[in-house]
């Protein structure tokens, strides 16, 4: 064996374990490699299921439901975040004020200021104080012509709702209107107003301030 070929093997050597070297962290490094792949796409179809079938979960909707039920249960009704129902304590006048809003509103408005020259106000209303039994008439067959109120006359249309409402729903938003923007008086019971709708049986028009005399006092 010549001088060179002794001295070369040693450098032959280092190089051959380099590359082993090399090769086994390569090979150890393939499997963690795949692993996080591996968890990686377990993150992501873990997720997509959640979202599949985890009901749509809407953080809104939660939490306007939950104010549903604390509102619900400061009222005394509704079922509470224990999940005992409680009974609901019906509240008519916060049921006129909702017929009010849907029937009412619109000419009277929000206020009970009603429109200047179009239609008067209720706020603070001589009229709305008066006999129950006028008032069930007016709500029941509407009123055309003039009238005055706190000083001002009107002459406009209130369309009839005896088609609309009910007994109770006419007694709860009369109810509402006379005890609503200052106004004092008592409230309205549904018999005054099935009294009222027997008495006028099938009126074909609107009344008149004039046709109402007989139930106005002062």
């Amino acid at each position: 064996m010549s001088e060179d070929q002794s001295i070369s093997k040693p450098s032959e050597s280092v190089e051959d374990a380099e590359l082993v070297s090399l090769n086994d962290q390569k090979s150890s490094g393939a499997p963690q490699t795949i692993g996080y792949v591996a968890i990686v796409i377990s993150i992501v179809l873990g997720g997509l299921y959640l979202v599949r079938y985890s009901g749509g979960f809407d953080r809104d909707t939660y939490l306007e439901s939950n104010s549903i039920i604390e509102e619900m249960a400061a009222l005394g009704g509704g079922s509470g975040a224990d999940g005992d129902v409680v009974e609901v304590a019906f509240d008519p006048i916060k049921e006129g004020q909702k017929i009010y809003q849907t029937n009412c509103m619109a000419c009277h408005q929000v206020t009970g200021q009603g429109l200047p020259g179009a239609f008067p106000p209720l706020a603070e209303s001589e009229w709305v104080s008066k006999d129950p039994a006028l008032l069930a008439r007016i709500v029941l067959g509407g009123l055309q012509g003039p009238i005055t109120v706190k000083g001002n006359e009107y002459n406009s249309i209130m369309a009839p709702l005896a088609a609309v409402l009910s007994d109770e729903q006419v007694a709860y938003v009369l109810s509402y209107i006379r005890q609503e923007w200052g106004n004092t008086a008592g409230p309205v019971e549904p018999t005054v107003v099935a009294e009222a709708r027997a008495d006028m049986g099938a009126k074909a028009t609107m009344w008149t301030v004039e046709e109402l005399k007989p139930w106005i006092t002062e």
